[in-house]
């Protein structure tokens, strides 16, 4: 009787995780679908939707590639009686390599110069590791049973070129942070909340400072300074752009 109920215990939670799957990948192709469709809503303006959007697909690429056994994160998602091609994890990776490269042809195509850099947010990811991690896992995946015919070739040539970009980007500014380094004290210019970025923006009244990335962030949830709890009334950009 406790096996049978252990049993009952273990299929329903098969059931929710595949539930909590299945809809994972219905918001992921609808984020898809709004890269293609209104590309501009995270090009341009404040970066803050690109940014959003970028953590979205750097989490769900560290969940899946952390996994130490493929076959295992499947069969955890697998219902009783479902073929490996109804339910795998190219059915979320597939979404998140349309997101990347929509807003790659949106940037390339745009007229806009003023456009938030695709690249450059991935790239000012604390965690770089994962991102390149997830990257790879998505060069390496086997794309061919998602796919019919050879279409996958060219979205996996544009995924290869934009992770070399991404590592050339990311070296170029390990370069000039070290440079900076050497010139000034570090703890001046670096943002003291995420270590991984310039601190180019300040709180008005209180003049405390940080990197306008995470200032965005916070401003989402909270109007006060998260050094001094003082209420923002304005917050400026020390580079000399917009906030």
């Amino acid at each position: 009787m406790h096996l049978s109920g252990l049993v009952q215990v273990l299929e329903f939670q098969q059931r929710k995780c595949s539930v909590i799957f299945d809809l994972s990948c219905n918001l992921a192709r609808v984020l898809e679908f709004c890269t293609r469709e209104i590309p501009q809503a995270f090009l341009t303006g404040a970066d803050t939707n690109l940014r959003r959007l970028t953590e979205l697909v750097v989490f769900i690429l560290n969940h899946i590639t952390s996994a130490a056994d493929a076959e295992f994160f499947d069969l955890s998602l697998r219902r009783h009686g479902q073929y490996p091609e109804k339910v795998n994890r190219g059915m979320i990776l597939s979404p998140l390599a349309g997101i990347i490269l929509n807003l790659l042809d949106a940037s390339a195509q745009t007229e806009c110069k003023a456009q938030n850099d695709v690249v450059g947010v991935f790239a000012s990811m604390d965690c770089l590791d994962t991102v390149h991690c997830g990257f790879q896992y998505l060069l390496e995946y086997n794309w061919a049973g998602s796919f019919r015919g050879d279409t996958y070739l060219a979205k996996l040539a544009q995924l290869e070129q934009f992770s070399s970009l991404l590592i050339s980007q990311t070296r170029s500014w390990e370069v000039e942070s070290t440079a900076c380094d050497g010139e000034t004290d570090g703890d001046d210019v670096v943002c003291c909340i995420c270590y991984a970025c310039e601190a180019d923006a300040r709180f008005v009244p209180c003049s405390h400072t940080s990197c306008f990335g995470c200032i965005t962030r916070h401003l989402l949830n909270c109007q006060r300074c998260f050094f001094c709890n003082a209420t923002v009334a304005e917050v400026v950009r020390m580079d000399g752009k917009t906030a």
